[in-house]
This record gives C-alpha cells, structure tokens and sequence, in this order.
C-alpha cells in the first residue's frame, strides 16, 4: 500500500494450481489472520463500496477502512488498535476517519473468516497467496498488490501465463464470498 491506496489485481484459483504457485516461490513464515467484518443492518457501509474490518494476527489487532475509488483500487486506513470490539474504538485518528467518510457508529459484525497468507516480495508489489476458511467452504486466491506504480497487470500475468492462466476479474471480495457461505 502506498499513499493510503490499495491497488491489487486478485484471481481464484484451484487448489492444485495453489499448491504448485505455493512450491514455486519462496514463501517464508505463513501468517494466519482472522478477519472479522462489521456493517449496519442496513448495510450502510457496503452501500459506500467500502469495508469495516478488525484482523486479529496473533495478539496484534489492526483496524481498517477501505473505501473504494476505482475498479482496482480503494482507499485504505490501517491503525492498530487493542480491542477486537468495534464498539470500545475511541481513538481520535479512526473517530475522525468514521466523520470524514461518513460511517455510522452502529455496526456489528457481519462476517468472520481465517486466511493463511504466503507472502513473496517483488520490486513494486507482493505476491500473495491466500487459503480462506469459511464457515462451510475453503477457497484459494492469488492476490497481486501494488506497493509503487507501475504496470502490474502486465507483470501479473507474466506470473500467470506459466500456470495457464491470465488475469481477469473473476471473483468478489472475500467479505462478498463470505457472505454467501
């Protein structure tokens, strides 16, 4: 991420093409990240193209807010905060973010999932793969994120083309595939 814009290009894929991208690369020290998702009942911030999220890495929890700008991109607020109820945040800077772009103070959660990421580091973005367990299912997603500008779709597929594949958008979120669990 770079300037508080998050830009990446992501595919689902098998687990069989996962596994061989997993052997590929040199991938060190797995993260397990529970992601827990918060919204009205209305879905207020959903409505906004933009995600309420609290992940929980070991004992590290980071708040988020991302909310969409293009296709491809969204804004997104990082601060790490020590409480995994959305309702105890009273840190000015996230307070602040909540009025600047409008998000009601009601949320609950909406959806909980856990990833084991594999992270692989280029020059102008990472390579990550991602295994998502949700309630019912297990899905697998390479994720391309951006951290300088440049032409990464370009790049991305020059990843993919060795696996038989090219990038296109093929999927939602993991918070819209969690919801449909």
């Amino acid at each position: 991420m770079y300037d508080n814009i998050e830009r990446e290009l992501k595919l689902l894929v098998d687990e069989k093409v996962y596994n061989e991208l997993l052997h590929s690369y040199d991938f060190h020290n797995p993260i397990t990240q529970t992601n827990t998702y918060f919204d009205t009942d209305n879905q207020d911030v959903k409505k906004q193209h933009g995600a309420v999220r609290i992940r929980t890495i070991q004992d590290k929890k980071i708040f988020t807010l991302k909310i969409r700008k293009d296709e491809y991109t969204h804004y997104e607020f990082e601060k790490e905060i020590n409480t995994e109820n959305i309702n105890e945040i009273n840190d000015p800077e996230i307070l602040n973010w909540f009025d600047q772009y409008q998000i009601p103070k009601n949320l609950k959660p909406t959806a909980s999932f856990t990833t084991l990421r594999n992270v692989y580091e280029f020059e102008n973005g990472e390579l990550c793969l991602d295994k998502t367990v949700y309630n019912h299912k297990i899905d697998y997603e390479i994720e391309y994120e951006y951290t300088s500008d440049h032409d990464g779709i370009h790049f991305f597929n020059s990843i993919l083309e060795k696996y038989g594949l090219k990038w296109i958008k093929n999927s939602p979120g993991k918070i819209a595939r969690a919801m449909n669990d």
